[in-house]
């Protein structure tokens, strides 16, 4: 896997912000957010990354280590099904790109061999999938 230098420091030490303890009544996925902004990057699971993806956060500090497991893997899955990585990435609004040209293109080529990939797949799990990767590689 390539070196991340971030890697080595979680979200709050690379942004530099400390976020307080989540509500009482906050949701299971809110906690885990909080609890995953301490986690050094290099530790994060696939699926605390599809989990902090999801939910938009941390993702400038955490693209280049989801790009480096998909690709390795463009199809890694977290807890949901083959491509469930992928299919959080793919689900950024586009302005999180905006200045990742680099990135951009790094996705550009895990999305092609994702979609190379997808055949290989059950038809019935892939449908999201697909949408997504031909909305992609479209723009």
């Amino acid at each position: 896997m390539p070196a991340n230098p971030s890697g080595q420091q979680s979200l709050e030490q690379i942004e530099g912000e400390a976020w307080p303890e989540p509500a009482s009544d906050a949701t299971h996925v809110i906690r885990r957010v909080h609890q995953l902004r301490r986690v050094p990057v290099g530790d994060l699971s696939i699926e605390d990354l599809r989990i902090m993806l999801s939910q938009s956060v941390g993702t400038v500090a955490i693209l280049p280590r989801v790009l480096d497991l998909l690709e390795e893997n463009p199809l890694a899955e977290g807890d949901f099904y083959p491509g469930d990585l992928l299919v959080a990435m793919l689900r950024l609004r586009r302005d999180h790109w905006s200045d990742q040209i680099g990135l951009l293109a790094r996705a550009r080529c895990v999305v092609q061999r994702a979609d190379a990939m997808t055949n290989q797949l059950n038809r019935a799990q892939t449908p999201e999938l697909r949408r997504l990767v031909g909305e992609f590689l479209s723009n």
